[in-house]
């Protein structure tokens, strides 16, 4: 079976300064993005008795009373048997060793580990509400979110996508005058700066991940990948990958025209992909078959290559 990647590249639109212009951005944040992460304090290892408490607790609506009395036997003999204090200070001294939560480590290796298949299990499913600008059309409303998602993509990466802040009292920290103040204290000390008037910033390094990257499949253990530079999206019909441009050269967010001519092309294309090849449907297996299965794939595709070039129509919208 061969592994087949219909591949649409299309021209790109004379119109480069103008989908480059800084003013296509969702907004222009007076605080950095990141001004807040050196600044960061790290969620504090609670002691093994409060973690004990926290776990009986958590317990007792579910299990019978006589399970309940033996996790209260287990849970004294663990902390006090010795085992629980030299787990403890095994957590605190690793926890010591790098400027990050210490559920941080562990939790990346519960998520990349489970060989769980990911489909429910793990990937969201998100619903929109109608969108008018789009008139109801499937393609339109595609390439607005694409367009959207672009624009968003743009302010991040120029820093000036908003902090995320929790506000406690808002009446002093949505103000100018405090985003005038945070923006000129050092990033080694601006958390705490905010937090004076109620306003706590959030951890953001989750954002590095949420663009240009992926959860590419291991045997044993998934890895997260991104690709910088990477200025395309891809977009799936039946069982047929398209790899569709909606950055210009200079990193500018393609028209919204543009991006919806593409995605229409896609649309109008014959199907490519017969039933057996819809490799897409390897994706929802456990994460260990479809590592294997993806290597195989890579193998074949590697030595028998297969392209489907789309051709603009003439002229070009």
């Amino acid at each position: 079976m061969l592994l087949r990647q219909p591949l649409l590249r299309l021209p790109r639109p004379r119109t480069r300064g103008l989908a480059s212009s800084t003013a296509e951005l969702l907004h222009s944040s007076r605080i950095p993005t990141l001004h807040f992460q050196d600044s960061l304090p790290k969620l504090p290892v609670p002691t093994l008795n409060a973690t004990l408490k926290r776990l009986l607790s958590s317990a007792e609506p579910l299990v019978s009373a006589a399970e309940l009395a033996e996790m209260h036997r287990l849970a004294a003999d663990f902390e006090y048997g010795g085992a629980g204090e030299r787990l403890q200070a095994q957590l605190i001294a690793n926890d010591q060793l790098r400027y990050s939560s210490y559920i941080s480590q562990p939790w990346f290796d519960m998520y990349l580990t489970d060989r769980a298949p990911l489909l429910l299990n793990y990937n969201p499913a998100l619903c929109f509400h109608d969108d008018p600008g789009a008139a109801g059309s499937q393609v339109g409303r595609a390439a607005r979110l694409v367009h959207a998602s672009m624009t968003f993509l743009r302010t991040l990466e120029s820093g000036n996508l908003e902090p995320d802040i929790f506000h406690t009292e808002p009446k002093k920290s949505k103000t100018g005058a405090f985003e005038e103040l945070v923006r000129l204290l050092p990033r080694s000390v601006s958390f705490y700066g905010a937090a004076a008037v109620g306003a706590y910033p959030l951890d953001m390094s989750q954002y590095a991940n949420l663009f240009r990257s992926t959860r590419l499949p291991g045997t044993e253990r998934d890895a997260l990948q991104t690709y910088a530079g990477s200025r395309h999206v891809m977009v799936q019909r039946g069982g047929s990958f398209f790899e569709v441009e909606v950055l210009d050269a200079d990193g500018g967010t393609l028209p919204l025209a543009h991006i919806c001519w593409q995605l229409q092309q896609i649309v109008d294309a014959p199907e490519e992909a017969k039933p057996d090849e819809a490799v897409g449907l390897l994706t929802s297996l456990p994460r260990h078959e479809w590592a294997e299965a993806r290597a195989q794939l890579g193998a074949v595709s590697h030595t028998h290559p297969v392209r489907v070039r789309l051709r603009p129509p003439s002229p070009q919208p």
